[in-house]
């Protein structure tokens, strides 16, 4: 399938969310500075229009080389908006690596410490992402494919930088459950989905579809796992510590602050 195949099918984002209202340390976030969403890629030219009109100026892309290779952000660029790529996970996505390693996962709470070992080995990546969140003149919008894992350790470690108390972030997370039976079918018919089922033979297809099928922990987004990820990381200290690898977390938290917080 080529990428003018994949354009094909767009529909509108089903798990978009203004950060605006969601309160913080010396107040609250503002609108229409900082949003989350599922795959901005598959969006109609009218509802990326729309944002833009609101300011939105930056995209940051959680997903994998492979999934942008298989649906690039060519409207951004159409509309003026810069897109930044910064993976926070490869292979792990893909859903025969995630059948792979869905055994490992037997509970909410082992999710969550797999979230914390992807900030782990993914620091700079997250560093980079918050640089531009903090110093971009316009709005920017974070993404991945469904919105929920991904997108939710890059909201979670914002929200944590911003002094958010813990059941505020882990509330945020939460409210992706709401999302999910529309964020699966819209899945269903991304061109990377399409794509990867195409390029397994009929009993990985089967095994990929009695997966997405189950009840496992990682098809849900119970409270739970983001609880677990911030134990996990050592909650605020443990994430400025991580940061150090890499930059100076104060001045990354004034700059989200100076931008973000009314």
């Amino acid at each position: 399938m080529t990428i003018d195949d994949a354009t094909l099918t767009t529909r509108p984002l089903v798990n978009l969310r203004d950060f605006g209202g969601i309160r913080v340390e010396g107040g609250s976030v503002r609108p229409a500075v900082l949003w989350r969403a599922d795959d901005l890629t598959m969006s109609p030219r009218e509802e990326l229009a729309a944002l833009t009109a609101q300011g939105l100026s930056a995209v940051l892309d959680l997903r994998s080389t492979p999934e942008v290779a298989h649906s690039p952000h060519r409207l951004a660029g159409e509309l003026g908006v810069a897109a930044h790529h910064l993976p926070l996970a490869e292979m792990a996505v893909h859903p025969l690596a995630l059948i792979e390693v869905a055994p490992s996962m037997t509970s909410p709470l082992d999710v969550g410490r797999w979230y914390a070992g992807l900030v782990r080995s993914h620091i700079h990546e997250v560093a980079e992402g918050l640089e531009v969140i903090g110093g971009s003149t316009g709005g920017v919008l974070f993404h991945c494919a469904a919105g929920k894992d991904r997108t939710g350790i890059l909201a979670a470690v914002v929200l944590q930088l911003l002094g958010a108390d813990r059941s505020v972030i882990v509330e945020d997370y939460a409210r992706t459950e709401q999302n999910l039976s529309a964020i699966f079918d819209r899945l269903a018919h991304s061109a990377y989905s399409r794509s990867s089922h195409a390029e397994i033979d009929s009993d990985d297809a089967r095994r990929t579809a009695e997966f997405f099928a189950s009840k496992h922990p990682l098809l849900s987004a119970p409270a739970d796992s983001m609880d677990s990820m911030l134990t996990e990381l050592g909650g605020a200290s443990g994430l400025i510590d991580l940061l150090k690898q890499q930059t100076d977390p104060e001045r990354l938290a004034e700059n989200l602050h100076h931008k973000l917080v009314a």
